[in-house]
C-alpha cells in the first residue's frame, strides 16, 4: 500500500539487493508513523545497522517506481519528498 501520510509499516522486509545476489538476509519489521515519527539504531559493529538504513532507502525508492518491496503483504511505504543517499 502507498499514500502520502508519511507511514512506514514493513514486516521481514530483507534489502532487495542481497536478495537478488542469492544471499538469504535476515527480514526486519519497520514501523514509522506519526506517533512513531523516527528510528533509532543501536548495537555491536557488523551487527546489520547499515544493512538496515540502505534497505529503507532502497525500499523507498522501489516504492515510487511502483516495484513490488520484498516484504510480507500488506506492507506500506508511503511516498517520500526526498531520499538521500
Amino acid at each position: 500500500t502507498v499514500g502520502d501520510e508519511g507511514i512506514v509499516a514493513l514486516s521481514n522486509c530483507r534489502h532487495p539487493v542481497l536478495h537478488l545476489r542469492g544471499i538469504e538476509p535476515i527480514g526486519n519489521d519497520l514501523s514509522l508513523n506519526a506517533s512513531v515519527p523516527g528510528l533509532v539504531l543501536t548495537g555491536p559493529n557488523a551487527g546489520g545497522k547499515t544493512v538496515v538504513l540502505k534497505m529503507m532507502g532502497v525500499v523507498a525508492l522501489l516504492a515510487r517506481a511502483g516495484v513490488p518491496i520484498p516484504a510480507e503483504p500488506g506492507a506500506r511505504v508511503d511516498f517520500f519528498d526526498t531520499v538521500l543517499a
